[in-house]
């Protein structure tokens, strides 16, 4: 049995997969902010961004600017 969905539906399926990766993505960023909050003198920091200094990923960058924030005793920002 083959069964086929209307536009409507592949539309809201879209919607809701995109809503549910936006959420896996969220939970992550706000888990790794945790982790990295525990990097609390200027020294561990420090080392933290010197071993990133060779990285240029998107990764490494969100890495960097979390780290300087918390240095910076800055609040949190996370671009929807």
């Amino acid at each position: 049995m083959t069964t086929t969905q209307t536009p409507a539906r592949r539309i809201l399926t879209g919607v809701r997969d995109e809503l549910r990766a936006r959420r896996q993505a969220r939970a992550a960023y706000l888990k790794l902010e945790r982790e990295l909050a525990s990097y609390a003198t200027q020294t561990e920091v420090g080392d933290l961004l010197a071993a990133l200094s060779g990285h240029d990923d998107p990764e490494a960058e969100m890495v960097r600017d979390i780290l300087t924030r918390n240095r910076q005793g800055r609040p949190t920002t996370l671009a929807s």
